[in-house]
């Protein structure tokens, strides 16, 4: 059977466009191998300083190595893998003593420098231990790791350490992620095993089914409802924030994830663009069985009003909520 990591070399025999356009897409490149970070390459000596601790990440040969200096001495690790493309930021894992720890610092876009990891206690650390960065336990590896890499086994394999079960993962979103069942799709078309080579139609799926598919990254309502976060930090859970919206259906496909869009594809960052699945259903002659409400300022760039943008404290980023509204003055966050 093919491996799933290789399911995209396969599925490109076919589907050469859609490979093509999802090789181009932050998800694909949503987890680098340290040694080959493209954003670490533009940027090959970078530094920090937070209280008693300095940090520096650059280059040395083959590898990225992170360094934090303290009062005590220094700590150096090479980067093993490096989480995110930097559109928002990036953080590194780091290996020191055969386990795995997330930096204390990342690189955010918009700064265009290091900062504080987004989630790290908002304080300087008070030993060099604790200004290395977090140990990641095997529960926060599994998790963090099945997200941004091709799908494998959860846990299986975890006991045998946290930085071997890494190593034998492919990096990236890939076609399995999404489409469970590839590589024995690919495998059996590949035999000429057309009956066994059938595989979901993601386009069949309800809107409903489509958000728990895509929260499965992402988060879904019931995630989020039972785990958090509460409050500003919800907002990058698209389908979290969407099911609270009024036109929010959960078998109306043209609300779905995939209707806005496509996984094939880098998001289009453009308001206007966004026009024609607003107007699917909010203009004159719908067709729908209830009156569908037609905005009386403009038909032009929906998102921009009706889909405002947020940024989470210490994300220097702003995430687009997905709660679809009529946005009142000078109103708080509607969690």
């Amino acid at each position: 059977m093919i491996a799933p990591f290789l399911a995209l070399i396969a599925c490109a025999a076919c589907h050469p466009a859609e490979a093509k356009g999802h090789a181009a897409t932050l998800m694909a490149r949503t987890l680098e191998r340290g040694e080959e970070a493209v954003l670490l390459r533009a940027n090959p000596e970078l530094t920090y300083k937070l209280g008693a601790y300095s940090y520096r990440v650059r280059r040395e040969g083959d590898r990225n190595l992170y360094t934090v200096t303290g009062p005590e001495g220094s700590l150096t690790a090479p980067i093993r893998w490096a989480v995110g493309q930097g559109e928002a930021g990036q953080t590194y894992v780091l290996e020191r003593d055969g386990k795995l720890y997330e930096s204390w610092v990342s690189y955010y876009n918009h700064l265009r420098r290091l900062e504080v990891t987004i989630g790290t206690p908002p304080r300087p650390p008070v030993s060099l231990e604790e200004a290395f960065g977090r140990e990641m336990k095997p529960r926060d590896v599994v998790e963090c790791f099945s997200c941004h890499s091709a799908p494998t086994e959860k846990s299986a394999g975890i006991d045998k350490g946290t930085l071997a079960w890494t190593e034998a993962l492919a990096a990236g979103v890939q076609c399995e992620n999404c489409h469970p069942g590839a590589a024995k799709h690919a495998a059996a078309r590949a035999a000429g095993d057309l009956k066994t080579a059938k595989l979901e139609r993601l386009k069949t799926l309800t809107t409903e089914e489509m958000s728990d598919s895509c929260g499965t990254c992402h988060r879904t309502w019931a995630h989020i409802q039972v785990n958090g976060p509460r409050g500003i930090g919800n907002v990058r859970f698209q389908p979290y924030r969407i099911a609270h919206s009024k036109c929010y259906d959960a078998v109306d496909r043209r609300i779905g994830c995939t209707t806005c869009h496509d996984p094939h594809k880098r998001s289009d960052t453009i308001a206007v663009d966004y026009d024609s699945a607003c107007k699917a259903c909010h203009h004159k002659a719908s067709g729908a069985a209830k009156p569908v409400p037609v905005c009386r300022v403009s038909e032009k760039r929906c998102t921009s009003c009706h889909m405002p943008k947020y940024e989470i404290p210490g994300a220097y980023f702003r995430f687009t909520d997905h709660f679809i509204r009529i946005v009142r003055p000078n109103e708080t966050y509607p969690d």
